[in-house]
């Protein structure tokens, strides 16, 4: 009978504790359902960080195509180098990629060389904004021609790449003579009403286009007799397109030195000189 006192005493102890054990950890238990709501709450987290891994996908084509379109509309900005061996070498690079089936033998015949190149006597500053104006004021100024006026004959002929940089130059180079500035364009003006102003009327600065220009001077209306500057503008405009390059004017304007004027420069009778500006 002890043995079963003892046997009771033993299941009564292991009551107890476990009496004890589940009321010092009840706090615990009560506990235990926040980390089973865990996995839940990450279960439903989850498809927010897939959402935004995936939003983030479609942002970064975005992103990574915004410097590729960048760098198609930019372009290198075009500058005339100071030294007039480079102004020549410029000018004969673009010759040669206008006139691609000729030979270099045949290339050479009629590249630019700094003897053709307009020396002033005090060279303005390439970085004064009225650089232009002071350069053409210069060649105007510097000794006089061999030959009397002559209507259509411009003491400087300024040759740029559109009507309304014409325009614009025009307005800039009208204080440097009391005579009109001839404009050269096709653009709303007719090529016969530009030959009658130049048949009428002395000109001391003509501005214009390589086409247009072209045409005056192979018909006859456009004279170099009196020329003291051939200045080639290299004004960029907004597609970052200059003169020399463009598809629309470069074959006129290298036929104007190849058919006109080179063959002219080796008149002695003539002073002129080219200038990149």
């Amino acid at each position: 009978m002890a043995r079963n006192t003892d046997a009771a005493d033993d299941l009564q102890d292991d009551f107890d504790l476990d009496d004890s054990f589940s009321e010092s950890s009840e706090p615990e238990l009560l506990s235990e359902p926040k980390p089973k709501s865990e996995p839940k709450a990450k279960q439903k987290s989850e498809p927010k960080v897939k959402a935004a891994s995936e939003s983030q996908k479609r942002k970064q084509p975005t992103a990574v195509s915004a410097p590729a379109k960048k760098q198609k509309q930019g372009t290198k900005k075009f500058t005339v180098p100071a030294s007039l061996a480079d102004q020549c070498a410029l000018w004969n690079k673009y010759m040669h990629k206008t006139y691609p089936s000729l030979t270099q033998l045949e290339l050479t015949d009629i590249q630019l060389t700094p003897s053709h190149m307009y020396v002033p006597s005090t060279e303005p500053s390439l970085d004064s904004p009225s650089y232009i104006h002071d350069l053409v004021q210069t060649a105007m100024s510097t000794g006089k021609g061999k030959n009397k006026v002559m209507h259509g004959a411009p003491q400087a002929l300024i040759i740029c790449s559109s009507a309304l940089r014409v325009v614009e130059l025009v307005k800039m180079l009208r204080v440097v003579t009391k005579r009109p500035v001839a404009k050269l364009f096709s653009r709303h003006i007719k090529i016969d009403v530009q030959k009658k102003m130049l048949k009428e009327g002395a000109v001391d600065v003509a501005i214009g286009t390589p086409n247009r220009v072209l045409r005056l001077l192979r018909d006859g209306d456009l004279k170099v007799n009196r020329l003291k500057l051939v200045a080639i503008d290299c004004w960029q405009d907004d597609k970052m397109r200059v003169v020399v390059d463009m598809d629309d004017t470069r074959s006129d304007l290298f036929a104007i030195w190849r058919d006109v004027l080179l063959p002219a420069s080796k008149n002695p009778d003539y002073s002129f000189k080219l200038r990149l500006m």
